[in-house]
């Protein structure tokens, strides 16, 4: 006879990706994300240790993703096991989980998908989670289940309110170059934006920037520093 799938139908990574595109319309009819406290409740209630987690979180402008990715690929050949979170995706939602620079198979995604999705729906409905508020707490549940030694993890938008800043205490906080972008939301001066992207550093955790951070952003940026 045929071999039994593994997942039942209605556990599939397709019907992930269905539920995921449902989210994200949800998303687009002006549905909040989720913020870093509601972040680190959903990771509470499923089991996830964030204080427990070596972290680097990396906020900026310019080079916020490109940085992750050489991060992680010299803590990969440094022989760590790693995790990498980024956004967004350009084929493929898996790109955005990796786990020693490889994306989850479909079979590994799905499992870990539909243990968060379950668990989370026992504390409301899943489906009223902001799409990056879902796979930003998606990511941290495979980092602890698949126990990676670091996770470098980058910034979605902004920073002070952004769904990956529920991380407690990092190993290092990095800002790459700081420009006016998505100003709507962070600010319409550097100084703002710097503001919003300073809002991931954290007391007792090294912060690093660029040199070439213009004077009002690196001004800024050592201001919060001394707040934090």
């Amino acid at each position: 006879g045929e071999a039994m799938p593994l997942i039942s139908s209605a556990r599939s990574y397709q019907d992930a990706l269905t539920f995921l595109s449902r989210i994200i319309q949800a998303g687009r009819a002006g549905q909040k994300s989720g913020t870093p406290q509601q972040v680190a409740d959903s990771c509470q209630s499923l089991g996830i240790e964030l204080s427990r987690m070596r972290s680097i979180h990396i906020a900026g402008t310019k080079g916020k993703g490109s940085t992750s990715s050489f991060t992680e690929r010299i803590l990969r050949q440094a022989g760590l096991r790693t995790g990498l979170y980024t956004s967004p995706h350009l084929i493929d939602v898996r790109e955005r989980i990796r786990i020693n620079g490889r994306i989850l198979d479909q079979e590994a995604f799905a499992r870990h998908f539909w243990a968060v999705h379950d668990k989370l729906s026992g504390f409301g409905p899943a489906h009223e989670l902001h799409f990056f508020h879902f796979l930003t707490v998606l990511g941290f549940y495979i980092f602890q289940q698949e126990k990676v030694e670091v996770a470098v993890i980058e910034v979605g938008l902004g920073g002070r309110l952004d769904a990956t800043n529920a991380l407690p205490n990092p190993v290092v906080s990095g800002i790459s170059l700081l420009d006016l972008d998505h100003t709507a939301i962070l600010g319409d001066t550097i100084e703002k934006i710097a503001s919003e992207k300073a809002g991931i550093l954290k007391r007792g955790t090294p912060a690093v920037t660029v040199a070439a951070q213009v004077p009002a952003a690196m001004a800024t940026l050592e201001a919060a520093a001394q707040l934090a």
